[in-house]
């Protein structure tokens, strides 16, 4: 079965201070703000969780039904793909 990993040179950062969320890579120094969703789900296959795991550990801490979620978390993982953040295995 292929999963999405999260790109070695991927770091997360959740900065206190400012309550905000990144990605940055630390071989183009390329960084994506992320609102908290996004940085749980990169946190989340950082882990090795699969969609399946992610979309139910986020339906449960949401009000939003299991349908919204995994569309919603598919379109966010295509996006991440795109900039190189994550790759599908």
């Amino acid at each position: 079965m292929k999963r999405y990993i999260l790109n070695k040179q991927i770091r997360l950062k959740h900065d206190e201070a400012s309550d905000k969320f990144y990605a940055f890579c630390i071989d183009t120094g390329d960084h994506f703000n992320l609102n908290k969703t996004g940085f749980t789900i990169l946190n989340y296959l950082k882990e090795g969780k699969s969609l399946d795991e992610i979309v139910t550990m986020l339906t449960s801490d949401m009000i939003v039904d299991e349908k919204t979620v995994l569309t919603d978390t598919i379109y966010f993982l295509e996006l991440s793909e795109k900039n190189d953040i994550i790759a599908y295995m």
